[in-house]
């Protein structure tokens, strides 16, 4: 796979600033995905052009969300290459090869006195690799399960890295003869310099037996509430939060499709708030005819699969806001035990959003892309037409302040083509940017939702490396700006989306 790479242009300049625009998924600690560091704004917005595009070798869905430095990108191919990338040009300064497929998003930190990128694979081991010349510093497997998997970005404070870890008893259900489920989702800690795990926190107890199938297999309970967002940091309160899915197996736990927040010295939970009770769900539920494993009743698969954002409103005061794949947008105190500040319901929400991957916020509005896509498992809200779009909420009261609907006639006579937006988004002064399932980016006007700028990143298949390219559909990994740049994946096959290998970048021209 990676050898495939080697009659590219390599950059003739392979130096690597490491002073980071980007360090990862949330662009910062509190995970707001906002970015003041541009040149881009409302005015010019309109004349972003595709500078180049970067063909990720063997993949078709492009997972890795790219770090930025001042002239370099980081970015990582499912199939196992990882590469930093000249910034104006596209050209490869060093290739790090992993023998396993990659995961998890990238996030640029220290371990001891070196610069290194964190980074996840499908055997849950962490790597972290020397960010000036690609070399491996250090891999840990921090697994718990046979079933566990990494999904979100490893977050560093000081000396601790906290790796979030997922499970995939939720597909692995679909077998009537495995018995579903023991994994659950867990925060681990670790020593940044050498890998070595501090502390585990857990999201359920052990699994116990609990009941025979209808074909006899034994069941477990309780399992799930995976972790699969980037730990959010809150230094000030010695804190992080994380978001939790769903209960895998019966019986339901307090912890499942929660923001949980966890004491950073010890891992110890300092409180949770719970979105969706009783939300016992697998992959079992969505099949024709291997059901046995699906919990009785099923739950609607509600987790929160985004990063909760820790942000200051204009009144000074500081909340958590996360979105859910209920469609429903909350707001949390975080100096009250995480208390209810305001709820507002923007969407249908589904098995694959609601909201999916993330929201943004410039401190005055959270943007909310909805997906409401169709895989509604069990209807809570059969009154509620689906109501896929952007949202722009007011931080202080929680009122839709403007909407915008997925345009649809993106889709027509495209197959694997849906009208909705599932990828994170972000947001600058002035202007919010999200990627559609539809294979668009967008760019809309903060203050009214007015669209500035529309590229159809499905039409592009020229790359700076020679690997043979195609966009597809936007989604996990939302855009990244820096500078007079924008950074955005397009390629996503799972869930019967358009498959691709891309990573573009587009500049003002």
């Amino acid at each position: 796979g990676a050898g495939e790479t080697d009659d590219i242009a390599w950059c003739a300049d392979r130096a690597v600033s490491l002073e980071a625009s980007v360090p990862g998924w949330g662009f910062d600690p509190a995970n707001t995905r906002f970015q003041r560091d541009t040149t881009i704004d409302a005015g010019n917005v309109g004349e972003l052009e595709l500078a180049w595009a970067f063909g990720l070798p063997e993949v078709a869905t492009v997972r890795s969300h790219p770090v930025i430095t001042g002239d370099t990108v980081f970015v990582a191919a499912v199939s196992g290459p990882v590469f930093a990338l000249d910034r104006d040009l596209g050209c490869v300064k060093w290739r790090y090869a992993s023998e396993t497929p990659l995961r998890t998003p990238l996030t640029l930190g220290r371990t001891g006195e070196r610069d290194a990128l964190f980074l996840g694979d499908v055997a849950t081991f962490v790597h972290a690799v020397d960010a000036a010349t690609g070399e491996l510093l250090w891999k840990r497997r921090v697994g718990l399960f046979d079933a566990s998997m990494l999904t979100a970005g490893v977050a560093q404070h000081g000396a601790k890295l906290f790796v979030p870890v997922s499970a995939m008893g939720v597909a692995l259900a679909t077998n009537p003869e495995y018995e579903c489920c023991k994994s659950h989702g867990a925060v681990r800690a670790l020593d940044a310099a050498t890998g070595e795990p501090l502390w585990t926190t857990r999201m359920t107890p052990p699994a116990e037996k609990t009941y025979e199938s209808s074909v006899g297999t034994q069941m477990w309970g309780p399992s799930g509430a995976a972790v699969w967002t980037t730990p959010t940091i809150d230094a000030r309160r010695g804190r992080i939060y994380v978001g939790t899915g769903e209960n895998t197996s019966t019986p339901a736990t307090e912890l499942s499709d929660a923001i949980v927040a966890l004491d950073m010295e010890t891992g110890a939970i300092a409180w949770s708030f719970q979105g969706t009770r009783d939300d016992a769900f697998n992959m079992a539920c969505t099949s024709g005819t291997a059901r046995q494993n699906c919990p009785d009743p099923p739950g609607p698969d509600f987790d929160f699969g985004m990063s909760p954002m820790l942000v200051r409103r204009t009144d000074g005061k500081e909340i958590l806001v996360a979105g859910q794949k209920s469609g429903v947008v909350w707001a949390l105190d975080p100096d009250d035990e995480g208390a209810v500040l305001w709820s507002t319901r923007v969407g249908k929400g589904s098995a694959l959003g609601g909201i999916h991957w993330g929201m943004a916020t410039d401190g005055r509005y959270a943007y909310a892309p909805n997906a409401d896509r169709d895989a509604v498992i069990v209807d809570v809200n059969p009154e509620r037409a689906p109501a896929p779009g952007m949202y722009a909420l007011d931080l202080i009261t929680g009122e839709v302040v403007w909407s915008v609907p997925s345009p649809d006639d993106a889709c027509a006579g495209r197959r694997r083509c849906f009208a909705a937006f599932s990828a994170a988004p972000a947001a600058i002064p002035g202007v919010v940017f999200s990627g559609g399932l539809d294979g668009h980016m967008r760019a809309w006007a903060a203050e009214d939702g007015r669209v500035l700028w529309d590229f159809d990143t499905t039409e592009v298949t020229e790359t700076s490396n020679g690997v043979p390219g195609r966009g597809g559909a936007i989604d996990g990994p939302g855009p990244v700006i820096a500078g007079g740049m924008l950074f955005t994946n397009s390629g996503y096959a799972p869930f019967g989306q358009m498959p691709g290998n891309l990573l573009l970048a587009f500049g003002v021209r």
